[in-house]
């Protein structure tokens, strides 16, 4: 998304609490609406220890500019998530960890080659890991729920709603908030490299409007 932060969380599901998180209708978060993310998240959040990492945009902002592309970004994210996470259950130890892949293998822990990797029995990644086993979804639901949030912040804060995604809605949003919070206001609310930024300046120079 254009607008808003990255979200990322790490569940930890022992298998007696599968049933449980099905019963709370935990499933892959892109078939569920927004308003279920955040009743079905509010009560995973008291039936299995989890992580949440929230990175805004000044600081992904300034992470950008310096050279860090996003999927280094998300692979720090991950591993710090799943560091605490690992942490936090012991003297639990998990079977294994299971990552919804957004890099091939060999990309993502090239990423995390500077970095102190989290440790664990077994390591899977795979795409579409929320419908391969219930904790990424749980995580992903979690995760899903303080972008929301967040993003509910951000429109109170901007005075109209923010649109997620990053098409032609997004541009008109971006265009309007320059024009009403100013061009400084993209650091706080947007991830500026994306190409809406100048596909909204040019929304604003069509209508003869400066910024």
């Amino acid at each position: 998304d254009y607008f808003g932060p990255i979200t990322v969380a790490a569940a930890y599901v022992e298998s007696s609490k599968i049933p449980l998180l099905k019963e709370l209708g935990v499933r892959d978060s892109k078939n569920v609406k927004d308003p279920e993310i955040l009743q079905i998240a509010a009560q995973l959040k008291h039936a299995v220890p989890f992580t949440l990492l929230s990175l805004d945009n000044v600081k992904y902002n300034a992470l950008q500019s310096k050279g860090m592309s996003q999927g280094k970004i998300k692979a720090y994210l991950h591993n710090l998530a799943l560091k605490k996470l690992i942490e936090k259950i012991q003297p639990a130890i998990a079977d294994g960890v299971l990552i919804d892949q957004f890099a091939k293998p060999d990309v993502f822990f090239g990423y995390l080659k500077d970095q102190e990797m989290f440790q664990a029995k077994n390591i899977y990644l795979s795409t579409g890991g929320e419908s391969i086993h219930v904790s990424v979804a749980a995580a992903s639901i979690i995760a899903r729920a303080a972008f929301v949030k967040k993003c509910e912040e951000l429109s109170k804060e901007a005075g109209f709603v923010i649109p997620k995604g990053a098409g032609p809605l997004v541009d008109q949003a971006a265009a309007k908030l320059i024009q009403t919070k100013g061009i400084a206001s993209l650091n706080t609310f947007t991830k500026q490299h994306f190409a809406n930024t100048e596909k909204a300046k040019k929304i604003l120079q069509k209508k003869g409007i400066s910024y």
